[in-house]
């Protein structure tokens, strides 16, 4: 039988073997950690996220169709669409007769306040063009006839840059046949009242085609409607075949607000008077802006007191 010291060194033994055992587990806890984070550093607690850019801005997408609203104003066609008053390669002969002149107001239908204005302060031998199928076509063309100013059917055309203006309401495009112009100009003429001619809205493209002008005026004929050449082309070839046709027509002989400045469409008012005094009869073509409208209130009555004559549009096409 062994004697009892031999037992108590073997509890003494164990006793001593457990740390050691348990700091073993611990050391190899740490050294597999350290082995898992550079094996697999997403395999720990994730760290804070990056920040999230903010989204791009993106941009509005553009309207469609241009705003309609009263306060804008239309665009005016650029380039070959306003060629300078004395830059076209052929000019008819001049109108004749004593000093006088006659101003056509363009582009009227977008603003009933600028009619109104227009109709107060200015004579009534203005000429009023208004675009059919605009927000205060009819509205204006109503007011203006009550007012006693003539008017007529400021008629879409094609322009030599069609691609822009093709949707335009009531637009006389190149290869029409002559059935299919008769329509658009009898729908163009139900959307302004009282209309007692036209006049070409745009139109560089359209005025010299011999086929489209030739049914266009067969169509005026046949109604007792006058034509005013905008010349918005050199190569308009509207206003001779209106003349062959039997058609009593004009031809506008100056643009008096390529440029919306007072100074500037006074110069051109001047010039007018200017060239009515040597060559007769002149037509001129402002177009419906508070500028424009200022000038002529200002300017026409001095001119009247020179003897200028001032002239309907009905008075001047023969």
């Amino acid at each position: 039988m062994a004697p009892p010291r031999a037992k108590g060194r073997s509890r003494k033994a164990s006793g001593l073997q457990l740390p050691f055992w348990i700091l073993l587990l611990i050391a190899a806890a740490l050294v597999g950690a350290v082995m898992l984070r550079r094996l697999a550093p997403g395999f720990m607690m994730p760290g804070p996220r990056p920040p999230v850019p903010p989204p791009a801005p993106t941009a509005k997408a553009k309207p469609k169709h241009p705003s309609l609203h009263p306060s804008s104003y239309p665009p005016q066609p650029k380039g070959p669409e306003t060629p300078p008053a004395n830059g076209a390669a052929h000019l008819p002969a001049p109108l004749g007769g004593p000093p006088a002149i006659c101003i056509v107001i363009d582009d009227v239908g977008y603003r009933l306040d600028l009619v109104e204005k227009a109709a107060a302060e200015l004579p009534k031998s203005v000429t009023f063009a208004i675009i059919p199928f605009l927000p205060e076509s009819v509205t204006s063309a109503e007011y203006l006839h009550a007012h006693g100013f003539p008017v007529i059917l400021h008629a879409p055309m094609e322009p030599e840059n069609a691609n822009h203006w093709r949707g335009t309401a009531g637009m006389l495009l190149c290869g029409m046949k002559p059935p299919e112009v008769d329509r658009i100009l009898a729908m163009d003429l139900t959307g302004v009242p009282h209309a007692e001619g036209i006049n070409n809205h745009m139109g560089s493209l359209a005025t010299s085609d011999p086929d489209l002008m030739l049914a266009v005026m067969k169509y005026l004929k046949g109604r007792g409607l006058y034509f005013l050449d905008s010349r918005t082309s050199a190569q308009t070839l509207a206003y001779d075949i209106a003349r062959a046709q039997g058609v009593k027509t004009a031809y506008r002989s100056v643009f008096l607000d390529d440029r919306d400045d007072e100074d500037a469409i006074m110069k051109q008012l001047d010039s007018l008077v200017a060239r009515s005094k040597r060559e007769g009869v002149m037509v001129a073509i402002g177009h419906l802006r508070p500028k424009t409208i200022k000038v002529l209130a200002e300017r026409l009555p001095y001119y009247r007191e020179q003897g200028v004559t001032m002239l309907p549009l009905r008075e001047v096409v023969r």
